[in-house]
């Protein structure tokens, strides 16, 4: 039977033991009693005749009554419990899923194995629940068996970026109840202490990075030219060699010095007559931002078309020159905006109204300038527009206002109930204000024509963050068609395929940087290459070794240990071995005729 003593304070109770034996080395001065005969003297044991002072230690009852005393009342102080052969301790693991932990990932393991004990504390039996940080992610492992605990880790990958744990902890808690113990795993020190009595251990370390940390793409000479910044996460000089890989073979390598804490920008051709390369770095210790897979971006276009008179034609022609992925339609068939002066109902496709007011010169209208609350109008400032009082084109109930001057809505949102299609409207004449000279206006169109683009449902091919959640546009209901995932090769090679349901939910690009494509039917939605840009996952620098322990729960020793059902036998026997020492001594000091 297991024993655990809950109180070692209670040893300093056997300082009494010799205190009593020093006691009984005292002997008291003898008395003097004159007799007649010798016949009257007992034998008797010697006595000190000096008074008190050290002396041999006399054996006697009283002696060890309470010494025995002394050392029951040690056993109750330092309150001895016994494990129960069936208490079970539960234990959450909480990991730190960021993907800066796969640097660190081989020493999980070992702490585990040192932590779990200390974890299970009295119990006899435990079981273990090992979460991710980011609550999205399925469990790790849930068992009772180190071993396949430790199997479970082995095929876990972080690939996360940098995530606040505590729903995850206190879905841990939930698990394990008040009693349970619940561990968070990181590797970069919390200066704060973890919510829900959470213990953390960091084990992380300073470690050298050099990765690439972002992408843009021009148009040069009929070249497509890419740049690709690289940074250096170490507080020394590094030096790496890169390549640029492609269908079509290797290109030779080169050296990048880069100092301290600096960045610096690589760039090259795309190579001719493909549509996917790699910019490779030589490996380190993180290989996540080691290479940069890189597509030809083809964004989904626009397609435009002006019905404007010849007077008001430059307001189309300047948002097709302005407006990037706009593209001018040769007829309304093919079209996705109409830009128009006359259309007030989008029945066939999107408008943006622009009102003609033939009659001269009219007075500014009067009245604040109120902006409701739309992730079109966000953050735009409307207080320097002046605008004349013109035509007003009857408001329904149904539109949304954008844009109040007193009580004339001055711009409104229009969607048609059969079609879904958007009609943006300027309620005023904008020629006749100073709109165009406001950079409100300016950004209220273009945020409505990336609206639209968004939602047009059109093959686009574009470069993608590991793990960016992707907002494609495509068909739902029980008909639909499913959604094809595929992962691709360097050369186009198809390495993986998943199926989802149309109805699926979010979408988000892989977690580890490469090609892939997702095809709804017949039709591609995207194609993309995804690379990893989380610049505070790429540095080590603040990582290092750390570890706080939560506070020792009374209720899981009260849960996994019963007290000791004989106190109250141990209590009797001190009271009798006291009684009986003050009984011996009595009769000892009792004079005798």
């Amino acid at each position: 039977m297991n024993l655990i003593l809950t109180n070692p304070y209670g040893f300093w109770a056997l300082l009494g033991v010799p205190t009593i034996i020093l006691i009984h080395f005292l002997q008291r001065r003898a008395k003097v009693v004159t007799v007649s005969t010798l016949f009257l003297l007992r034998q008797m044991q010697r006595e000190s005749t000096s008074g008190r002072r050290f002396d041999r230690l006399v054996n006697s009852v009283p002696l060890w009554l309470q010494i025995l005393s002394v050392l029951l009342a040690t056993w109750l102080l330092v309150q001895p419990r016994y494990v129960k052969a069936k208490s079970t301790q539960r234990i959450a693991i909480v990991l730190d899923s960021s993907a800066s932990m796969r640097v660190f990932k081989e020493k999980i393991a070992p702490a585990l194995e040192k932590e779990i004990p200390r974890l299970q504390g009295n119990a006899a039996n435990v079981e273990i629940w090992i979460l991710e940080s980011d609550p999205g992610k399925a469990k790790i492992y849930q068992g009772t068996a180190p071993e396949k605990m430790i199997e479970a880790l082995g095929k876990w990958t972080p690939s996360s970026g940098a995530i606040e744990p505590s729903n995850s902890l206190r879905i841990a808690r939930s698990l394990v109840s008040a009693e349970g113990a619940v561990c968070y795993i990181t590797d970069t020190p919390i200066d704060d202490t973890l919510p829900y009595n959470a213990s953390y251990i960091s084990i992380g370390r300073n470690t050298e990075n050099v990765g690439i940390t972002g992408v843009s793409f021009e148009q040069r000479d009929g070249n497509l030219i890419w740049k690709a910044v690289v940074r250096n996460y170490s507080e020394t000089a590094q030096q790496r060699n890169w390549y640029l890989n492609s269908a079509k073979g290797k290109s030779s390598s080169r050296k990048l010095q880069l100092n301290a804490g600096r960045l610096t920008t690589l760039q090259g051709a795309f190579p001719a007559d493909t549509q996917r390369c790699q910019l490779v770095l030589e490996e380190d210790s993180f290989t996540l931002d080691d290479s940069l897979p890189m597509v030809r971006p083809k964004p989904k276009p626009l397609m435009v078309f002006s019905t404007l008179a010849k007077k008001s034609v430059h307001l189309s022609d300047r948002m097709l020159k302005s407006f990037p992925n706009l593209q001018e339609a040769a007829n309304r068939v093919t079209t996705d905006l109409v830009i128009t002066s006359t259309e007030t109902t989008p029945s066939r496709s999107h408008l943006v109204v622009f009102p003609t007011d033939q009659a001269p010169t009219r007075p500014y209208l009067t009245g604040n300038i109120v902006t409701p609350k739309h992730k079109l109008t966000e953050g735009l400032n409307w207080q320097t527009l002046l605008v004349r009082q013109s035509i007003s084109i009857p408001q329904e109930k149904a539109d949304d206002v954008l844009l109040w001057q007193g009580n004339r809505a001055l711009i409104f949102l229009r969607r048609h109930p059969a079609s879904g299609n958007k009609a943006l409207v300027f309620n005023f004449d904008i020629q006749k204000s100073n709109a165009l000279k406001q950079p409100a206006a300016a950004v209220l169109l273009l945020r409505f024509c990336e609206q639209l683009r968004n939602e047009k449902m059109a093959p686009e091919t574009r470069i993608t963050e590991t793990g960016e959640p992707l907002e494609l546009s495509r068909l739902h209901g029980e008909k639909a068609p499913t959604l094809t995932i595929n992962t691709l090769g360097l050369d186009g090679e198809l390495l993986k395929t998943e199926q989802r349901p149309a109805n699926s939910g979010a979408l988000s690009a892989p977690d580890t940087p490469g090609f892939f494509t997702i095809a709804q039917g017949d039709e591609t939605l995207i194609t993309s290459a995804t690379y990893f840009a989380d610049t505070r996952e790429a540095d080590f620098s603040n990582c290092s070794i750390d570890d706080l322990p939560a506070s020792t729960m009374a209720t899981a020793v009260d849960r996994h240990t019963r007290d000791d059902h004989l106190w109250r036998v141990w209590v009797c026997l001190i009271l009798t071995a006291m009684l009986g020492a003050w009984f011996f001594t009595k009769s000892k000091n009792s004079p005798s005729i």
